[in-house]
């Protein structure tokens, strides 16, 4: 793919990537066993909105809601502080789809994660990862599912609120559980930056043939008061609005997970100014086709006389590793005349440089190097039907407490140290009794002796869930080999399918 870069764009390949400490808050956790707190239907109809225990999907009960069409739920958490590092909000939540065998119900349905961020200053936004997830609908289907949001560092932030977008046919219900709402600071890190016209952060280097070229309806080059900056043109409904569109940029690091906006917006007039910023990015997952994300700004107030910098994060998601970003483009639309004076865009990721990756498979065509050791109690096979995504799956039947698993070797003849690991895994169980263990651990085994060994476990019935993880290594001892297994962790027998998998290690240097 041929690369256009903006002629004053600087790509600090060597911007630093500091990664700070983690610290996990916990903002919303609601299982409903004993009602529900917060939450609210922000959009379409609802005849049943409560706790039930009539198909509780764990614990006692679950949230019933029964819908006449699209809906959004919602529930709110206080932040109240400015973070000082760029960091990420975490939703997790079970969600089961209608009871229904009904030939005209297609097996899959949509839901997607929106997240809105209210700034202390009253403005807001809101982050869409546009993909809609597919969750299954076969009966006693389970999904379990993780979305996220990007926060902004150095601006002070109000409050967030999450929103579960969906559709259902008239009085079917859908059941939510295990709702888990966690802020991660210092989660992720800024791997690579682009300023565009940095030259004193203003556009004083800018021609006007570069003007007409990246951005739309011909913004003005000014130059007031020794600054230069663009002032957006009045479109015929009276609204002043330019887009800025950048082709496949120059990103340094591997596998972006977001992106971030910052546009430094004046407002000369005597009266308050409402703008409007639409940030997207089009993009390749490793798994499949063309995706996109966008986030959006609705109103943001400029006061008379003064200039606002606006962020506007585009998360990327992390089902599925991001391989190229084909374009980025920001629109900004405001009701009175402004100047845009500077615009900055960071491109970041909690999975730094230098990951190297040992296997990466969508068993499109094999097992993608699974194998058990019980090969009378498992049975492995690449299938078409059930997939999670592209055109093949790989199946498996597991009798209880047996497993399938992925080995890598380092070998003796070279010395390996790693300070990460990580793996990423979808699972699907098709034929599971409610309340069915099933386990993915990652182990690290090392060539002196020991592991360390991490597993996640879900106990669904039949469901689907993701896995997307990054584990530490001791980066002092040298590495034997990896293992990857899946096991039915109970007295009872599994089927399902896995897909979608990634593993791969970060190398570390040992002390001498």
């Amino acid at each position: 793919m041929s690369k256009t870069i903006l002629p004053l764009v600087s790509l600090l390949a060597s911007a630093a990537a500091v990664q700070a400490s983690n610290s996990t808050t916990t903002l919303v956790s609601q299982n409903f066993d004993s009602g529900y707190v917060g939450l609210f239907v922000a959009d379409g109809t609802l005849s049943q909105f409560e706790a039930s225990s009539l198909r509780p999907i764990s614990g006692d009960k679950s949230l019933a809601m029964t819908s006449e069409g699209h809906y959004r739920v919602g529930t709110e958490a206080l932040i109240m502080r400015t973070l000082p590092e760029v960091s990420q909000l975490n939703a997790s939540f079970d969600i089961a789809m209608p009871f229904s065998d009904s030939p005209d119900r297609s097996p899959y349905t949509l839901v997607q994660c929106v997240f809105e961020i209210e700034y202390a200053d009253g403005n807001v936004y809101q982050s869409y990862v546009s993909r809609n997830d597919e969750v299954p609908t076969y009966q006693q289907s389970i999904y379990s599912h993780n979305c996220q949001a990007t926060l902004p560092a150095g601006k002070a932030i109000h409050k967030v609120t999450w929103f579960l977008d969906s559709y259902a046919l008239p009085n079917e219900t859908v059941y939510l559980d295990n709702l888990e709402i966690t802020l991660n600071e210092g989660s992720h890190q800024r791997n690579a930056q682009v300023d565009l016209f940095w030259q004193g952060r203003d556009f004083s280097e800018l021609t006007e043939a570069q003007v007409d070229t990246f951005f739309s309806n011909t913004p003005t080059l000014t130059h007031d008061n020794g600054k230069a900056s663009l002032r957006l043109s009045q479109t015929a409904s009276g609204r002043y609005s330019t887009r800025f569109h950048l082709e496949a940029p120059e990103f340094s690091h591997t596998y972006p997970e977001y992106l971030v906006y910052q546009a430094s917006i004046s407002n000369p007039g005597s009266q308050p100014v409402s703008a409007q910023l639409y940030g997207s990015a089009s993009y390749q997952k490793q798994f499949r086709d063309a995706d996109h994300s966008a986030a959006f700004a609705p109103s943001y107030y400029i006061a008379p006389n003064s200039t606002a910098v606006v962020p506007i994060i585009v998360d990327l998601g992390k089902d599925g590793l991001t391989s190229d970003i084909a374009s980025t483009e920001l629109r900004i639309e405001a009701d009175g005349a402004v100047l845009l004076n500077g615009l900055t865009l960071h491109s970041g990721t909690s999975l730094s440089d230098g990951l190297v990756t040992i296997a990466t498979s969508g068993f499109e065509t094999d097992s993608g190097g699974f194998t058990t050791s019980s090969p009378q109690d498992v049975t492995l096979i690449s299938q078409a039907q059930q997939v999670i995504s592209g055109e093949q799956s790989l199946g498996f039947d597991m009798a209880p407490w047996r497993q399938a698993g992925f080995t890598h070797y380092f070998g003796w003849a070279n010395q390996y140290y790693a300070d990460k690991v990580y793996t990423q895994l979808a699972v699907q169980l098709q034929d599971a009794q409610k309340d069915t263990p099933v386990r993915v651990c990652t182990d690290v085994y090392y060539m002196a002796g020991g592991k360390d060994s991490y597993c996640k476990e879900r106990v669904l019935g039949a469901g689907s869930f993701a896995l997307y993880d990054v584990y530490p290594v001791d980066p002092e001892r040298r590495l034997y080999r990896i293992l990857v297994r899946v096991r039915a962790y109970g007295n009872v027998s599994i089927k399902g399918e896995m897909d979608n998998f990634v593993l791969g290690y970060w190398p570390a240097i040992p002390a001498q």
